[in-house]
């Protein structure tokens, strides 16, 4: 009787999960389980959310393949109603104690290729992946939980391509949905395996990955990470503010590489992976990998991370360039260039940033068929075994981008995050203060662009408190009032500022000589006058200034381009009557 109670139990959590959080999950992007500590039955659920196995309601043409990926979800879904269950945990490899097994010991394999002596480095091993580190333990250790998390996601993911998806639909062949999952493994003592360990090497700092990496693979000192396809191995450094998104999206490049089953026609899998066409996708994905999301702060959903959502680093650079300044890079475009035509483009900011958009809006755009016809487009460039069918051919238009990219006052609401972020546009997008006000106050945003916007000073205020941490700001033509000027005074580490149209005046004469590291100044429209100017001579990395429209007079003009000949002095071209 008690077994049938707990069976019962377990099953009810599964249908309400429903996974409580103190709120429910954005929708705009996809929820994954990970790796728990060993406790007891996890007391919170996940609402709302939507799970990687969703495309399979849209009718795989495999039906093996919707079965097997729906047991693996709810396989994890299991785990995170019952971290303590054993049958889970072994079955997933996880230890009894601990979210990741890590094992370490003194270095001794080494690959050949880093001419590295025994005990000059330490080994880290886990289920997945060995890690060759001359960096500190606790770094190691992190970074080895890390992509031990960032496996699994990637499993759950891209389930249809992993090698190990034929193991789980061994396993799970006679599986019944409305049974216990965790008491249908107590009876199958299988557990999954991986072919082999994927290789990481860990530099102590930028210096040493430069010094290591520099003979053989020029431009190395202008990366944070690289996976070497020729080496099969990532190579990485400690200590640097990008090195999560970097580790992230080069463990992406060798998940596919590595973890997965190649085809019987072994041609497509010898080339790099986007040699003649689609290199925008291997890129693309690689991007879109970088939205990652692992538990909250608080610690409300440890054990929950999330891919994608309008909060993506990349997507405000994504709304910037689209919905500002209104350019666009067909699909066609991207796909017809290979790797080595791709990465010898002029523009080549541009491409990365139109390739990663349109991998974000065919996986979360809201359409099972784009998200199945990437599947169906990576196990082509990859050469990876899969049953994924897809349509051949795919056509994102510049109205579907834009409305994508486009949020608004709802989707903030419906879609609230909790995790900080660094970087936040929300330029051309139809948003006011009370949509705004669902965002909390942020602590380590870089990039602040609320152009036009209809928010006042006490709302940016709150939105961030502390401006240490920002670099770029832009308020051009929002509600702001004098007040702000004090509240940016604290920004010493700001390298762009843009006031323009806003009722700013000579009161920011007292603060500009704090921003000894600003290069781009607009003060288009404001109400500043010659002793604002006269302050900003004194600026020593200015490069570029525009004050038409205010009350500088031509003579202070004058006396400035003379005292600063290499600034840019008002290089907007305005229009006769502002739109």
């Amino acid at each position: 009787m008690a077994n049938a109670v707990s069976r019962n139990r377990t099953i009810l959590q599964l249908l309400v999960l429903t996974l409580v959080c103190s709120s429910a999950l954005a929708t705009d992007r996809t929820t994954f389980v990970i790796p728990i500590e060993n406790r007891s039955s996890n007391v919170e659920t996940v609402t709302n959310a939507r799970f990687a196995d969703e495309i399979t309601g849209d009718g795989l043409s495999d039906g093996k393949l919707s079965k097997s990926w729906q047991a693996y979800i709810r396989l994890w879904k299991a785990h995170y109603a019952a971290p303590s269950n054993k049958a889970i945990r072994r079955y997933f490899g996880l230890p009894l104690e601990g979210k990741v097994q890590i094992k370490r010991s003194a270095g001794r394999s080494a690959p050949s290729f880093l001419r590295w002596r025994r005990a000059s480095y330490v080994e880290f091993e886990t289920p997945h992946f060995v890690i060759y580190s001359r960096a500190a333990d606790q770094e190691t250790r992190s970074v080895a939980e890390d992509m031990e998390q960032c496996y699994w996601i990637w499993t759950q993911m891209f389930f249809p391509l992993w090698e190990g998806n034929q193991q789980v639909a061994v396993t799970m062949a006679d599986y019944d949905p409305n049974q216990s999952i965790a008491e249908f493994l107590e009876h199958r003592p299988s557990r999954l395996s991986a072919r082999k360990k994927m290789q990481v090497v860990l530099l102590r700092d930028a210096k040493e990955y430069i010094a290591t990496l520099g003979r053989d693979m020029p431009g190395v000192e202008r990366s944070t990470g690289f996976y070497s396809d020729e080496n099969r191995t990532i190579f990485l450094f400690a200590g640097h503010e990008e090195t999560v998104a970097t580790r992230r999206h080069e463990l992406t490049h060798q998940l596919f590489r590595e973890a997965t089953r190649p085809t019987r026609s072994r041609s497509t899998r010898q080339k790099m992976p986007g040699e003649d066409s689609g290199f925008w996708l291997v890129e693309g994905i690689a991007g879109y990998f970088e939205s990652m999301s692992v538990g909250r702060p608080s610690g409300v959903c440890d054990g929950v991370a999330t891919l994608g959502g309008w909060d993506s680093s990349r997507l405000a650079y994504a709304r910037y360039r689209i919905l500002v300044g209104n350019d666009f890079m067909p699909l066609d475009e991207l796909e017809r260039d290979g790797r080595v035509d791709a990465q010898q483009r002029s523009d080549l900011a541009r491409w990365y940033a139109h390739a990663i958009t349109h991998t974000h809006f065919l996986l979360d755009g809201g359409k099972p068929s784009n998200r199945k016809w990437v599947y169906h487009r990576l196990a082509e460039i990859y050469g990876i075994e899969s049953s994924m069918d897809g349509p051949n051919e795919q056509e994102v238009t510049v109205a579907q981008l834009r409305g994508f990219l486009s949020v608004t006052d709802q989707h903030l609401l419906d879609n609230t995050i909790t995790m900080p972020i660094t970087r936040l546009c929300l330029a051309g997008c139809e948003v006011t203060e009370k949509g705004l006000r669902s965002i909390p106050a942020q602590q380590e945003l870089q990039w602040l662009d609320l152009s036009r916007l209809k928010v006042g000073s006490d709302e940016v205020i709150r939105l961030v408190p502390i401006v240490n941490s920002l670099k770029q700001l832009s308020l051009e033509a929002t509600a702001v009032d004098g007040r702000i000027v004090d509240w940016i005074s604290a920004g010493v580490d700001l390298e762009e500022i843009d006031l323009s149209f806003t009722p700013v005046d000579d009161e920011l004469a007292t603060v500009i000589g704090k921003f000894q590291k600003l290069q781009t100044l607009w003060l288009t429209g404001t109400h500043i006058s010659d002793r604002t100017m006269d302050a900003i001579e004194s600026l020593p990395n200015l490069q570029a200034v525009d004050v038409q429209r205010t009350k500088v007079s031509v003579e202070q003009l004058k006396k400035f381009t003379t005292a600063r000949p290499g600034v840019k002095v008002n290089p907007l071209e305005l229009r006769t009557e502002r739109q």
